[in-house]
């Protein structure tokens, strides 16, 4: 075996460990997390359809801060 041979297939070696992905997200906390947030998300489109301000203003935050916790905490936990 050649010097070219043993090199190859040690490059190989450490490309397909650098390849391994991870396990991925608890299945489990995944849905409730959807579940939670999507219910504070309708829950606040809810309040913004009732005719008065301060619901109105009640809904907003709620809508905002279930996308803040989708997109930018959330990540941070599962990752």
């Amino acid at each position: 075996m050649s010097k070219q041979h043993v090199a190859d297939a040690t490059d190989a070696r450490t490309r397909q460990d650098e390849n391994v992905t991870s396990t991925g997200n608890n299945p489990v906390v995944s849905v409730v997390l959807f579940i939670v947030l999507f219910g504070i998300f309708v829950g606040g489109l809810y309040m913004m359809s009732l005719f008065a301000a301060t619901p109105f203003l009640i809904g907003l935050a709620m809508c905002l801060a279930a996308l803040y916790l989708t997109f930018d905490t959330v990540p941070r936990f599962l990752s």
